[in-house]
């Protein structure tokens, strides 16, 4: 007796219909996504009827057609001729014509990943202790990324991305904090890894990664994801790391050095690891502890320094979008980093924003060096059409 022939679905990360005689439909092996977007919308909403004009807003939302239901028709039939050919039932057993509409056959038992997960979160949600831990643990490795990833443009198809988000999410946050609790901080910081791969600018999810690689005693690791994010929300949002986010800084440039009572070991270790040509870029963090450094050297010795701050703007032309500003930013350091010299400090003080310090020049010379920036970076550059203001003040001095 041959055997029956079963249908495997997965939403969660990509799109694929696999079946066990081997045959499948795929993200990877369909070259229509509105075929695509058809099967999976009726797999999402099986169980109910789909009127027609409800399938040609969802695929077809602002977009102006001559004859909307012959082409719904017609692409209908490429996806009954399409899940025909795997070998399950036919195309017309799989979705049903319904009363002016169409239906995916729920008779046809199918397993289903998404709804494997949303039960999974549903019951550990629910449930407390061992089997709680045990049942998120399922549901986070059941998450294998957003719904349906090449439907993401499609408006139907975003409340249920969230909707899958938010519970991986929840998942998430209540198995990390029953894994702190626990100890299991390697645990911790395998589950937060993947999750702010999903969730890049979800702070908690950070704060959880590195308090956990704190814990677990890998300090260097977590100094190296705090510089990542923090650059990387300067970049996309022009904001500064939080109080929270500083403060495990401290934490982890505290705990990160041991008793050692080599001096020639601790040179070595505050040398630069490579020889780096021109000025030294750093955080603003400490870039303001420099300044306030400078100032009670300045207040001693009478020294003038000068702080200088360059921005960009947009110029005529194309408009200064986010993927512009930051190439520009990008150059705009290079240039900064080869026109002073390598004793000379510098940091990205916004979105749009370098801060110079110059501590052995007046101010004509250090307008001087702002004229030379400007005119590097055009002759590097000449075809940006942004535009440089800078201004110079001097240090204010302790008293």
């Amino acid at each position: 007796m041959q055997e029956k022939v079963t249908m495997q679905i997965t939403l969660l990360g990509s799109f694929a219909i696999v079946c066990s005689n081997g045959r499948e439909f795929s993200d990877r092996n369909s070259r229509s996504r509105k075929m695509l977007s058809l099967i999976a919308y009726l797999i999402a909403h099986r169980g109910r009827d789909i009127p027609q004009s409800e399938l040609i807003e969802a695929l077809w939302a602002n977009e102006d057609m001559d004859d909307p239901a012959n082409t719904l028709k017609t692409l209908l039939h490429r996806a009954r001729m399409t899940l025909g050919d795997l070998g399950y039932a036919s195309g017309k057993e799989i979705i049903l014509s319904t009363h002016g509409g169409y239906a995916w056959n729920t008779r046809l038992p199918i397993a289903i990943d998404a709804e494997e997960f949303d039960n999974t979160c549903r019951q550990a949600f629910a449930a407390d202790g061992e089997v709680q831990l045990a049942l998120l643990r399922r549901g986070i490795s059941l998450y294998a990324g957003d719904f349906l990833p090449k439907c993401a443009e499609d408006a139907w198809a975003s409340p249920l991305i969230m909707y899958y988000r938010s519970q991986y999410l929840k998942c998430v946050r209540l198995a990390v904090e029953i894994l702190t609790g626990m100890g299991e901080f390697a645990e911790v910081i395998e589950i937060c890894q993947k999750a702010v791969v999903i969730e890049p600018y979800d702070e908690s999810l950070h704060l959880s990664l590195l308090r956990a690689l704190i814990d677990n005693g890998m300090q260097q690791t977590a100094l190296q994801h705090y510089n990542n994010i923090t650059e990387q929300f300067q970049r996309e949002f022009g904001i500064d790391p939080s109080p929270e986010l500083i403060a495990l800084h401290k934490e982890i440039v505290k705990t990160t050095k041991i008793t050692e009572m080599n001096l020639h070991v601790i040179r070595e270790e505050l040398r630069e690891s490579e020889k780096i040509e021109g000025a030294f870029f750093c955080e603003y963090e400490f870039f303001r502890d420099v300044y306030r450094l400078n100032a009670r050297a300045a207040s001693r010795s009478g020294q003038i320094v000068h702080i200088a701050l360059i921005s960009v703007i947009e110029g005529a032309g194309k408009p200064l979008t986010t993927r512009r500003l930051n190439t520009a930013m990008d150059h705009l350091r290079h240039t900064i980093a080869h026109s002073l010299r390598r004793g000379d400090v510098f940091t990205r003080y916004s979105v749009s924003q370098f801060l110079l310090m110059l501590p052995t020049a007046n101010r004509d010379n250090s307008e001087k060096i702002l004229n030379r920036i400007s005119k590097a970076y055009r002759k590097e550059h000449p075809r940006s059409n942004i535009l440089l203001h800078y201004s110079v003040l001097p240090m204010e001095a302790l008293l």
